[in-house]
This record gives C-alpha cells, structure tokens and sequence, in this order.
C-alpha cells in the first residue's frame, strides 16, 4: 500500500520567514539610499559646459542712441510705405421710404392728396386657357351624332312597344325600356380617343405653348363604368401623352378627374380622385414620369360641359338620355402650367 503524507503544520518557521523578509527590506532601503547619494555627489562633464539656450531675451540698457530725423516724419514715412489696396464692397441700393407730404398746403388749409389710380398689369398667362376651336367643334359633332342615334333608337323601340301593346291598357307609364345601346356610346368614345391621339401628335411636333387648351380625354373611353381601372384600348394616347410630359421638364401637368351628375356628391368625388390618380400612377410606372411635374385633382360632379337637365327617374327612357347628354361630362382633362416668368 502506498503511504500517505500526514499533515505538517508550518507553525515553527513563520518567526523565520519573517526575519528573512525584514533583513531583505533593510537591505533594499541602504541600497536605495545609497544610489540616491552617487547621483547627487557625481557630476556629469558631458552637460556641465553645454550652453543653455535662453527662452526670454536678456535685458539690457542703452545710454545713447541717434535716430534720423528722416524717421521722424510721418508724412515721408507714409509716402515711401504704400499702403495695401483695400477693395470695398459695392454699396447696396436702399429703398428709401416715400417722405412726401400726405396732405399739401394751399392757402393755409390741408388739401388730402388725390390717390393715383392702381397701375394695371397684365397677366403672364391666363388662369384658364382658351380651347382649341377644332377640338371643341369634333367633340360637339361626336356629342351631337350619339345623341341623335341614341334619340332614334328610343323613338323606334317606343313605337313598337305602343303598337304591340293590348287596348285596355291606357297607362303608359309603367312601361320599361331596356337599358340604353352602349355601342353608339362606344363608337363616340373611339372617335373622341381618336381626336385625342390627333391632339397629342401635333403638341409633340409643335411643343406646348403658354395658353394651349387642356386636352380632354373620354371617361368612358378610359375607364369601365364605375371603376377607376385603366382599359387597354387607352394606352395609346397614355404613352403619347407620357412622351409630351417628358419632352415639357418645364411644365407642370395636371390630371383632373370629373362625373356627371348621376349619384351621390361625395361618391362621385372619390371616383373622379381615383380615376384621376389611376392616370397619374400609370404614367409614373410605365412612362417613367418625373412625379414631380404631375398631379392629379378630383373635382366629381362639377365644371359640366353639357348641363344637366330634370329627369324623371321612374323612366329609364329618361334615365337613359340623360346619359347620353351628359355621356362628355365624364371625362379626364390634362391642363398645362408654365413657370412663371422673371421679372
């Protein structure tokens, strides 16, 4: 078996270790002492001669001096001397306040001065522009050809129904007609995006000018009917229309949205905002239109071109040729505006 170390106390030896540390200490301190006494007794030669560079000039005092007289004069001394060329700022033009009499004197009584009449000035541009006279006239003539198909249509289909209708019945009034022929409608919103794309070739060859008409464009060409979603069929005039943004950085555009009367205010308002935001968001992503120059404004049932007329809406005849009447009132206008110029 392995034998184990038995526990030795090293209570003996403390009273060693401690003089050893206390005759190490004495030792270290004489040693330190005596260091300390070899470098105040030893002079070094090597910096004992070396010259000390002064920091502050000596003092010392002068019993006569000459000086010319030549010094003396300011005069002399000035002229020989040239003084720098200083460049003063242009002075400032200052309006100075209007200091005439408010009221003149004539024979001792205050006469109140006549006040001068307003000078007039002229605006740069007018606020609304006039419209092109060919543009109006095509949308009138598409306006006025709908209506009449529309009015002829109805006559036709009103006939056959009195003819076909039995002799008892005398109330007329509760006879419902379809809803109205959309493809005249149609044919009219074609023909107006067509007179658009025309519009917008000739301000791409001909470059806006301060007073140019809005360019209108058909809602019903743009959009389905109570929504705010683009048709494919109106890109076209979109991407010329984007080309012209593009080609005007110095104009600011913008698209306003309108309805016509049918509907509530508030409804119509939002559509016309959407529709018009609908525009403005296309162009940005696939025109790649500096955001900036383009806003969109919803105005909803308002600035009608054709006004609206009474309608019995207990008649969908009625209902039906309102509609078409106001079919130019739902519509997307581009309006430009120039920065102003610099006086």
């Amino acid at each position: 078996m392995e034998s184990l170390e038995t526990f030795q106390s090293d209570t003996i030896e403390r009273p060693i270790y401690r003089r050893r540390l206390f005759l190490a200490l004495v030792v270290s301190l004489i040693l330190h002492a005596g260091i300390i006494y070899w470098f105040r007794q030893t002079r070094l030669p090597e910096f004992n001669n070396a010259p000390v560079e002064r920091l502050v000039p000596r003092i010392f005092s002068i019993k006569n001096i000459t000086i010319d007289e030549k010094l003396l004069d300011g005069s002399e001394q000035q002229a020989q001397v040239p003084k720098p060329k200083s460049v003063e700022p242009a002075p400032k033009p200052i309006d100075l306040p209007d200091e005439s009499p408010l009221a003149g004197v004539s024979e001792g009584k205050m006469v109140p001065p006549v006040p001068a009449a307003p000078k007039m000035v002229k605006p740069i541009a007018s606020d609304k522009p006039v419209a092109d006279a060919s543009e109006t006239q095509t949308i009138a003539r598409v306006q006025d050809t709908a209506k009449l198909a529309m009015d002829q249509d109805l006559d036709s289909l009103r006939d056959s129904l009195l003819h076909d209708q039995p002799a008892d019945v005398t109330d007329s009034s509760s006879i419902k007609l379809p809803p109205a022929n959309h493809t005249t409608g149609s044919q009219a919103d074609t023909q107006a995006m067509a007179a658009v794309s025309g519009r917008l070739d000739k301000l791409l060859n001909t470059g806006l000018h301060n007073g140019d008409a809005p360019v209108t464009m058909p809602g019903g060409a743009l959009f389905e009917f109570d929504k705010s979603d683009l048709r494919p069929a109106a890109m076209d005039q979109l991407r010329l229309l984007g080309m012209l943004i593009k080609r005007s950085p110095n104009v600011t555009f913008t698209i306003e949205g309108y309805t016509d009367s049918f509907g509530d205010p508030t409804y119509n308002q939002q559509l016309s905002q959407a529709r018009a935001d609908a525009v403005r968001e296309w162009l940005i992503q696939n025109m790649d239109v500096d955001p900036s120059h383009i806003q969109s404004i919803g105005y909803g049932a308002t600035n009608f071109l054709v006004a609206p007329q009474s309608v019995d809406m207990h008649s969908q005849g009625s209902i039906d040729r309102e509609k078409t009447l106001e079919q130019s009132n739902r519509r997307v206008e581009i309006r430009f505006k120039f920065p102003k110029r610099q006086e």
